[in-house]
Formats: structure tokens, C-alpha cells, sequence
């Protein structure tokens, strides 16, 4: 490679140098044999002279080259210095992103934990709180809610839960939304339709993504008391107005947070709830989330 730009570079000066050298050669071997000393001794000096100047012009090249090679590789190194200085940081946000996934987990953690908690004592303040909601005067007949041609099996109501977050998992990711399924039990049985109950989790997931109105968590607590199943359903979005929440079951409610839709999916919810005898209410306080509460015969129907 250096090599041959180094031939390819010779100067006219240089070749008139050389030039000059076989001259002077010629010249001393001539005079040397004829004799004469004193031109033998010109020439012999005259040729040195030159022979020196051509090694300095050499040398000057080869040394400005070899500075040049030498600036290229450290403009190369400076280069993978960069490089490696900028993946060191892509590490390091990478990184700090890695550490803040791992406390919104304990964050949900802690937050699975205190609704597991909490859900040993929905027995009695579930009926408690029905009991002290205000009495409608005009009851309205929500079986036409329900699907139609139910088959009623027994079936693993964790399981439903999950599919049904598995399914909605695209959607809830696009609104910054984490579901969450907690259970102490690995099964839990109940004797309903599989339409049924997919619907009634739909529905409420469906309701909380769509009204939290900001980034966050919907936790799903499924605990069992006696014969009865407990579901607690928690976000921590917006929340509502009490007053407010205690109307959102109601056929085409819209609170106001409304967005589109037709406010059918918390309606159906409850009916599909007491169709299968059991009850569901609300609670929310405003900017606190909203929780739905959830009591289900394991075998009603």
C-alpha cells in the first residue's frame, strides 16, 4: 500500500537529483581511471553532496508520511471513542429505564397485596353498602342486556379473568395502561355461561381504560369466601364524584367524563352480575380511581 504511493509521489527534483548522482558516478569512475585526482576528488565530493540531499528530501517525505498514517489512525480511534462513549449511554438510560420498570412492579406489588387484603372483608361491608344505597322507585328490566342462548358450565373463573386481560392487552397498552390479575388461588369455579362472564370483565376493563383519563393501573382481586366469590376491580385513574358513581350502572349513563360510547357497558355488567344472583356497586372519589366491588355465587344458576 505505501509502497507504491510512495514511488507514484517522485518529485521532479528527485529524478534531476538521481540524475545528477549517475552523472557524477560516471564522472569519478571516468576521471578515476584516467587518473586525474584533483576531478576524481570534485566529483567524489560533488556526488556526496548530492547523495545527502537526496537522503534529506527521503526522509522528509517518509516522515510526513508516517505523520499522516499516524493522524489517520488517531482520527480512527477517536472515532471508536465516540462510538463507545454513545453506547455507554444508550447502556445507561437503558438502564435507568430497567430500574424504573422494576418499582412501578413493587409499586403493583404492594398494590395486589393490600386488595388481597382487603378482599377478606367485602362480605359483610359489600352488603352493608347495598343495603345503605338509595332505593329506586322504578325498577328497569335489564334481561334484554343479556346474550342470548346461554350454556352454563362450570369454569375456572381466574382463567376467564386472565384471557380476557390477554385479549384487551393491545388496547390497554396503547392507552399506557397496566392490568394486573391477583389471586391467592390458582382456581376458582363458578357455574355461569363463558359468554357470560368474558363480557362482564370486558366491560368493566373496558370502562376503567377508557375513563382514567391518564397513565396507570387497573388491579383485578379475585378471592373467595365460603361459597361465594369476591371480585374487586381497582384503577387509579380520575375517579368520580360520589354522586356520580352511584348512577354509573344505570341504562345510558354517561358521567362527566364521558367519552364515546353509549354507556351500556357497566349496565350489562350489573345485570349479568344479578342474573347470576349476585350484586356490584362502586366507590370513587375524585382523583383517587375508581373501584368496582363484585359478590358471585359459585353456583347460583
Amino acid at each position: 500500500m505505501n509502497n507504491d504511493k510512495f514511488s507514484d509521489k517522485i518529485s521532479a527534483p528527485e529524478w534531476f537529483l538521481l540524475a545528477m548522482l549517475f552523472v557524477c558516478y560516471v564522472g569519478s569512475l571516468c576521471f578515476m581511471i584516467i587518473d586525474n585526482r584533483v576531478l576524481l576528488i570534485l566529483f567524489f565530493i560533488l556526488h556526496s553532496c548530492l547523495a545527502l540531499v537526496l537522503l534529506l528530501l527521503l526522509h522528509g517525505k517518509l516522515m510526513a508520511q508516517a505523520q499522516e498514517q499516524t493522524d489517520n489512525i488517531f482520527r480512527q480511534l477517536e472515532d471508536d471513542r465516540e462510538a463507545i462513549s454513545k453506547y455507554s449511554n444508550e447502556i445507561a438510560v437503558l438502564t435507568q429505564e430497567k430500574e424504573s420498570l422494576i418499582k412501578d412492579k413493587e409499586l403493583i406489588s404492594v398494590k395486589c397485596s393490600d386488595a388481597e387484603k382487603r378482599a377478606a372483608t367485602l362480605a359483610n361491608s359489600l352488603e352493608q353498602e347495598i343495603l345503605s344505597r338509595e332505593q329506586v322507585s322504578e325498577t328497569v328490566n335489564l334481561n334484554h342486556l343479556l346474550p342470548q342462548d346461554e350454556n352454563p358450565v362450570n369454569l375456572d373463573i381466574i382463567a376467564s379473568a386472565r384471557h380476557v386481560i390477554e385479549e384487551m392487552t393491545p388496547y390497554s397498552q396503547r392507552a399506557g395502561i397496566h392490568v394486573a390479575l391477583s389471586s391467592s388461588n390458582n382456581k376458582l369455579m363458578v357455574r355461569a355461561d363463558a359468554g357470560f362472564i368474558r363480557i362482564l370483565f370486558r366491560n368493566i376493563i373496558d370502562n376503567s381504560i377508557k375513563y382514567m383519563h391518564r397513565r396507570g393501573s387497573l388491579v383485578i382481586t379475585i378471592s373467595n369466601i365460603g361459597d361465594d366469590l369476591f371480585i374487586v376491580l381497582k384503577d387509579n385513574g380520575e375517579g368520580l364524584s360520589s354522586n356520580e358513581t352511584t348512577r354509573i350502572f344505570e341504562l345510558n349513563y354517561q358521567g362527566s367524563n364521558r367519552v364515546s360510547g353509549n354507556g351500556l357497558g357497566l349496565t350489562q355488567a350489573k345485570a349479568i352480575v344479578e342474573y347470576y344472583g349476585g350484586t356490584i356497586y362502586a366507590k370513587s372519589e375524585r382523583g383517587k380511581g375508581m373501584g368496582v366491588y363484585i359478590q358471585l355465587p359459585a353456583s347460583s344458576r
